[in-house]
């Protein structure tokens, strides 16, 4: 089968499958696979593209200790750069665009060993990072596309993300198998950077929406209100969301179940990506000369608002 080429002249190896020798999408045929940054989201993803394609899967992180369990089941590449000439298909999930950028393009990123196959980022971050990285990797043949996910690690676990992806159609059919491993919903959103702006408008309902759950179940206690009550209300008439009432529970409970020094730092861990993920917003927004000010009131207040009361 002939390669074709991608907008940015990047050649792009169909995957075959053995069974049927057409483009597969069901995920039959041999892949290398990797996926860099086994942190709160990225470790169940990787647990999840680990149990998909076995030996022909390879993990990396930054802090050693993060890869423990997987020595048995993947291969533990040294570095990005390392794992670069081993794999057709990688997933990137690190912090923010600093991070993003060293691990593809950095002194031991993925290109200066990667020569062939698909990069996707689903780390958020501004979509103009995975515009300029997507060509960048497209001088050296290798495609970029972004791939944001939303649902959470509980969602990471079950295999049921939403990736919102940007970038060539061929591309991501070929990372397809691998984010399907993970990810329930594969929403092509456009061209590059189009997956990580979607994402970046999930998020300000995101953390709009915990913003107010929080000061409502506040505001219920002050006025002597039962929680049960208002998250029955609340549930009813659909303002609250599966993924408001998890954290809304783990919030009541989260001491109890794992002491309260592990359960503030999980808190700051939400303030910082929070503010990092509404300040991203913020910033498209102005990119585009539209005001969005209500979410500029939620970024200001976000800390506040999640840290009331928890520290005392």
């Amino acid at each position: 089968m002939a390669s074709a080429r991608n907008r940015a002249g990047v050649r792009l190896r169909p995957l075959e499958c053995p069974e049927c020798r057409h483009p597969c999408r069901l995920g039959r045929v041999p892949l290398r696979v990797g996926f860099i940054g086994l942190g709160n989201i990225g470790a169940p993803m990787a647990r999840r593209m680990v149990s998909a394609f076995g030996a022909d899967a390879s993990v990396f992180d930054a802090v050693p200790a993060a890869l423990a369990g997987f020595e048995k089941e993947a291969a533990l590449a040294a570095s990005p750069a390392a794992m670069g000439g081993d794999v057709e298909v990688v997933g990137v999930c690190v912090r923010d665009d600093a991070d993003v950028h060293a691990v593809v393009d950095g002194e031991s990123g993925l290109l200066r060993t990667m020569r062939d196959g698909v990069i996707a980022i689903h780390s958020t971050v501004r979509p103009s990072t995975v515009r300029d990285l997507a060509q960048i990797a497209a001088k050296q043949g290798v495609a970029l596309i972004d791939a944001a996910v939303s649902g959470g690690p509980d969602g990471a676990g079950k295999g049921a993300l939403t990736a919102m992806v940007g970038g060539d159609p061929i591309a991501l059919e070929r990372a397809r198998p691998m984010i399907a491993s993970y990810c329930s919903d594969i929403i092509h959103a456009g061209a590059t950077g189009a997956g990580m702006a979607l994402k970046l408008c999930n998020n300000l309902v995101t953390y709009s929406e915990l913003s107010a759950a929080v000061e409502a179940y506040r505001l219920a206690d002050a006025l002597g209100l039962d929680h049960e009550q208002l998250s029955a209300v609340m549930t009813n008439n659909g303002n609250l969301t599966p993924s408001m009432r998890q954290y809304v529970g783990f919030r009541r409970n989260g001491t109890d179940i794992m002491g309260k020094d592990a359960f503030l730092a999980t808190q700051d861990a939400l303030v910082i990506l929070g503010e990092k993920d509404l300040a991203l917003a913020l910033e498209a927004a102005a990119e585009s000369g539209i005001a969005i000010p209500v979410t500029e009131q939620v970024r200001t207040r976000f800390e506040r608002v999640i840290m009331e009361g928890l520290k005392s």
